[in-house]
């Protein structure tokens, strides 16, 4: 009876952890060990609801994600208060207006941040991270950063993604396409890589 036992119980769940030693292992070893595998733990949870998310360099400042919480605006915050912007606290702000317009909320702090080092460098008052609305006359400015965000993120949707300009060296071709060399695309993406690889 008891070697009966044996077969039944033992021997599956040897082989069941066998089997589960082996795939962990796979999968450690394709994402290049730890970092790998927490990096590729962020690209999967960019556009999802998460249960952890754990990133690079902050693993420890962004504990918990609940399962009812979306992971980008934590992570959104996270980048604005390394880079000490005025807008931090605005991550959900950002993800919410960017969702209603189909928007990448990444994009939408990769060019402030090109533009501006995240809402740093503007005239003093003006809610205006992004360059929007800059011409001889002067900057367009804003009462809130809730109406820049408004402004730009419904701009970006209707004048841009409308008509198929939506990566970086997209929209760059409208947005300032006096760009030497592309610099300012270079720039826009090298942000978008910090974000979406939680490698800031």
């Amino acid at each position: 009876m008891k070697k009966l036992l044996k077969v039944l119980i033992w021997y599956p769940v040897a082989v069941a952890s066998v089997f589960f030693s082996i795939q962990t292992y796979i999968t450690y070893s394709l994402t290049q060990g730890a970092p790998g595998l927490i990096r590729q733990e962020v690209l999967t949870i960019k556009n999802n609801k998460v249960a952890f998310a754990a990133v690079p360099k902050i693993a420890f400042e962004i504990k918990t994600a609940l399962a009812s919480q979306d992971a980008r605006p934590v992570l959104i915050d996270k980048y604005l208060a390394r880079y000490g912007s005025p807008m931090e606290g605005l991550g959900a702000n950002i993800v919410q207006l960017s969702d209603s317009h189909s928007v990448d909320p990444y994009l939408v702090v990769a060019i402030a941040q090109q533009e501006s080092n995240l809402g740093k460098i503007m005239p003093p008052h003006c809610h205006n991270a992004w360059g929007w609305g800059i011409h001889s006359a002067g900057t367009l400015c804003f009462d809130s950063w809730q109406a820049g965000l408004n402004t730009f993120i419904s701009g970006l949707a209707n004048n841009y993604h409308a008509y198929g300009l939506v990566s970086p060296e997209e929209v760059m071709t409208k947005y300032n396409p006096t760009s030497p060399n592309g610099a300012w695309a270079k720039g826009v993406q090298q942000f978008l890589t910090e974000l979406e690889t939680g490698d800031f």
